[in-house]
């Protein structure tokens, strides 16, 4: 999908949101699928969870989320990452 945000959804949304922005090209403009992706089925999602009630936007972040860890085992890999990060970096320092 080529607009800014992407949108999720359930399959029948989706494929609505592919065909307008296949038809539209570069010329597609978020306004063109906003009716897809407000009003009181998307509250349903958002406030809700149903998840396949309509479709929903997010970043390009979306793609690069792999898994949904328990809290402290996502803390403990950011720890672990940035510690890494900044011994590398100390080395690197220290050498010089």
């Amino acid at each position: 999908m080529r607009l800014a945000r992407r949108a999720i959804s359930a399959t029948i949304i989706l494929e609505q949101i592919l065909v307008i922005e296949r038809e539209k090209g570069v010329t597609a403009r978020i306004e063109d699928i906003r009716h897809l992706v407000a009003g009181s089925e998307n509250r349903r999602v958002l406030q809700d969870g149903v998840m396949d009630a309509a479709a929903w936007s997010c970043g390009t972040v979306a793609g690069l989320i792999h898994d949904i860890p328990p809290c402290k085992e996502l803390i403990d890999r950011i720890m672990q990452g940035a510690e890494e990060i900044i011994s590398r970096r100390l080395e690197g320092l220290l050498a010089a």
